[in-house]
């Protein structure tokens, strides 16, 4: 429910810093997704590893930073390729906003995966 949680975070941040780049500033559809892309996956990091997953010792870089950016960036080039493409048919921001939302939805389920089941898998603890 945690990664639920942040997840709903995460959505509104991404989802109001494309809004404000498409919208505000008028920039396109690509260029948008990279920066709400970057804005967003920092408080992502950072609720993910300590309120989710409890983290609350040294960051490792090559052990949680890299593939938290890695997932990211999968995600980012899923979202911009579908948006490339939306573009060549509307410019219309809310049309924009759902693909993004759509093509990051398709990868929350496996990141949910990785983050728990290897990045920051947790042993069950004992019964006594």
């Amino acid at each position: 429910m945690r990664y639920c949680g942040v997840s709903v975070i995460n959505v509104l941040v991404g989802q109001g810093v494309l809004a404000f780049c498409l919208i505000v500033l008028e920039f396109g559809g690509v260029v948008s997704q990279i920066i709400s892309v970057v804005i967003s996956a920092i408080p992502a990091y950072f609720l993910s590893r300590q309120w989710v997953w409890k983290q609350d010792g040294e960051v490792s870089f090559r052990n949680e930073v890299l593939p938290f950016w890695g997932m990211a960036l999968l995600g980012l080039a899923l979202a911009v390729t579908c948006i490339a493409a939306m573009e060549r048919v509307t410019d219309q921001p809310l049309v924009l906003m759902a693909t993004s939302l759509g093509a990051f939805g398709v990868v929350w389920v496996a990141k949910y995966v990785i983050l728990d089941k290897v990045m920051w898998r947790t042993e069950p603890s004992a019964t006594t």
